[in-house]
């Protein structure tokens, strides 16, 4: 299903360090892993010292302003990117500072307590949590401010211009086989609405505006050389929401035009593994509803930037907006694990020009 290898590379080297000035410097990190996600923790004396980050920045470009990290560090799955700002001006020369993984694999989306000495944890395939160590070197002290603002043109989705958006839904599905003659089934299922049909579908529950709504999707693709049922608009943004069916976390990236997270939904999800094949979908998810899995299921704000990846935890349902304002034509969006990606955890879109919808409609 996924391979994870016993050592963090970073840049080439395995636990390299870095020297550097007692100065602000500026990072950009890449999670380039094939399947594993890092929660990144920044310690010195033994104590975690995430004080000295700001993020300024995700996969998209700049935040609108700068953040701090979340109190459990950073957490980057495949793909995921953050530019950050990190201030050694209150250190001296010989100082040293360890930055960590604390992230178990499969991962989750469990919360870790950064009070939690990192330690070697080979029952979550993290048998070596070291990833860097950074040496304070001689050179000229100099502390730079950060700007309130960072950029002026960050344009954030309106909510209230959401509404009429066309929606779409996606379904994350994994099964191991239990022969190892046999693939695994990864899949995304994409979803079309079906309140009249007695197939098998994907009940989706949740409270709008004090109303229980009980929504039933059914599925229509299944496969990479499935036909395209995502059909979006060039200049009309869309609302998509992933399902998460499986009981790990996937980084789901969509191709061509940045998207916004609006939404991550705790939910309860029941999987009907019986109907559940390679072409139908069974399960039923109630929104609202979370178990205790130690999953916050909030956004961050260190995600609250264009992103063009987007973390789907376990027992959740993530909502995001995409602009589809760059280019018409075929793209794809897949879960970023290496070994998903390449199993059929991928599918096509084809953005239409607006002037071509038409002829669509009359075609349907």
């Amino acid at each position: 299903m996924e391979a994870f290898a016993p050592f963090t590379v970073v840049n080439g080297a395995v636990w390299p360090y870095l020297e550097v000035e007692p100065t602000t410097y500026r990072f950009r990190v890449l999670n380039g892993s094939n399947a594993r996600t890092y929660r990144l923790v920044l310690t010195r004396d033994g104590r975690t010292d995430h004080g000295r980050i700001t993020q300024i920045g995700t996969e998209g470009g700049l935040l609108s302003a700068p953040v701090a990290l979340p109190s459990q560090g950073l957490v980057l799955a495949s793909a995921e990117r953050a530019d950050l700002l990190v201030d050694f001006s209150d250190l001296a020369p010989g100082d040293e500072l360890t930055v960590w993984n604390t992230a178990p694999a499969p991962f989750d989306g469990t919360w870790g307590d950064p009070a939690d000495p990192p330690v070697g944890n080979p029952d979550g395939l993290l048998p070596h949590p070291e990833v860097l160590q950074i040496r304070i070197g001689n050179g000229p002290r100099r502390r730079r401010s950060i700007p309130a603002r960072l950029t002026s043109d960050f344009p954030r989705i309106d909510r209230r211009a959401l509404p009429p958006a066309p929606r779409r839904a996606v379904a994350l599905v994994e099964s191991e086989a239990d022969d190892p003659a046999q693939p695994s089934l990864l899949t995304l299922r994409e979803l079309v609405e079906d309140p009249d049909g007695d197939g098998p579908v994907v009940t989706v529950t949740e409270v709008e505006n004090g109303r229980t709504r009980a929504t039933r999707w059914r599925t229509v693709a299944t496969r990479f050389d499935d036909g395209v049922t995502f059909l979006p608009t060039l200049g009309r943004a869309e609302v998509w929401r992933f399902i998460n069916l499986t009981e790990d976390t996937h980084p789901m990236h969509v191709h061509v035009d940045p998207l916004e997270l609006i939404a991550r939904h705790p939910a309860t999800v029941q999987v009907d593994h019986a109907a559940t094949n390679a072409r139908d979908t069974s399960a039923s998810v109630r929104l609202g509803e979370a178990p205790d899995d130690g999953i916050p299921h909030t956004i961050d704000d260190n995600e609250r930037g264009f992103k063009d990846t987007v973390r789907v935890n376990a027992n959740e349902v993530v909502d995001i907006a995409v602009l589809f304002d760059t280019y018409a034509g075929r793209y794809m969006y897949h879960c970023h694990i290496l070994e998903h990606e390449d199993h059929d955890m991928m599918r096509p879109f084809v953005v239409m020009p607006p002037e071509v919808m038409p002829f669509m409609e009359m075609k349907r």
